[in-house]
């Protein structure tokens, strides 16, 4: 398990690495030079690649207590919402492109319009598609579950984009950095010193020692992250590894909690991780987190 675990680590890692690469150099002088893409358009197809794969998890485990979602309305709306926001800016921050009338036209429809403006479809999408067969039991719950899938796999994994245009795609690899340094630490410290149980009820492996230090680890992490950024200092970047890390760590146990209520250990069959939805958790949770500290740190635009 734990050999599974290092190797696939390390080669899920250097692909992560070789993608957030290619993202910087393809938009390298982006939007001076139109020529070049926009920072997270290759993070942007990648995910549009992945987190189908996620809804793939999360409906198999909700078919594990008899609820149904449509696989076509939790993937567009999901793509909508975690792709808009990114559109949206850079079509304001490329207004002369050579696409004009169709980044104006994206400019005029905002996120904070248009999210909603899904959700709403998708809630009554979701009721349609129960009922086509002329059935009302679990229309309530169909209907929650759909609207729950598109925020996690949606509305979550969306934050990033935005990071990757305002500050780059290196900044998305430091936050991941910081939140999987969380999983390592708590992993090591837990299986090492770990005595006291965080939760038992929930996730049985984890204890108060592990969790402690996965913090220390995400702190140190942080602070450390800080000297490639010249917009906030090491006590700054160590506090947001803290705060990144305490988010990450609540993120693997939300998706715990779903795994639980499913009855099953792994939401997929990654060696050494279990699924897409374990791989991401951490990460999708602590994106909104990240997006705020950003905004709070540096007050821009992000």
């Amino acid at each position: 398990m734990l050999k599974h675990r290092i190797i696939f680590g390390l080669l899920f890692s250097a692909l992560f690495v070789a993608l957030i690469f290619l993202d910087s150099y393809l938009s390298n002088g982006w939007p001076t030079t139109l020529q070049r893409t926009p920072p997270g358009l290759v993070f942007a197809l990648t995910c549009s690649l992945v987190i189908p794969l996620g809804i793939f998890e999360m409906r198999s485990l909700l078919a594990q207590q008899n609820i149904r979602i449509s696989l076509t309305i939790v993937g567009l709306a999901s793509l909508l919402c975690m792709l808009w926001p990114w559109l949206e800016q850079v079509a304001e921050l490329a207004p002369n492109s050579q696409f004009q009338s169709l980044t104006l036209w994206f400019r005029t429809v905002k996120p904070h319009n248009l999210i909603p403006t899904v959700l709403t479809a998708a809630l009554v999408a979701a009721f349609g598609f129960h009922s086509r067969h002329q059935r009302v039991e679990g229309a309530m719950a169909s209907a929650g579950a759909t609207l729950m899938a598109i925020v996690y796999l949606g509305v979550l994994p969306g934050f990033f984009l935005p990071i990757c245009l305002t500050h780059s795609a290196w900044m998305v690899l430091a936050i991941v950095c910081i939140v999987k340094a969380a999983d390592v630490g708590a992993y090591f410290t837990g299986r090492s010193i770990g005595q006291h149980k965080l939760i038992p009820w929930l996730s049985p492996g984890k204890t108060i020692e592990g969790f402690i230090g996965g913090l220390v680890l995400a702190g140190l992490i942080g602070a450390l992250t800080a000297n490639f950024f010249t917009f906030f200092t090491w006590p700054q970047g160590l506090i947001a590894g803290i705060v990144l890390g305490a988010v990450g760590q609540l993120g693997d146990l939300l998706e715990s909690l779903l795994k639980r209520d499913a009855g099953v250990k792994d939401s997929g069959k990654l060696p050494g991780f279990g699924g897409i939805l374990d791989l991401l958790d951490s990460p999708l949770l602590a994106a909104p987190a990240a997006y705020w500290l950003l905004k709070l740190l540096t007050r821009a635009p992000a």
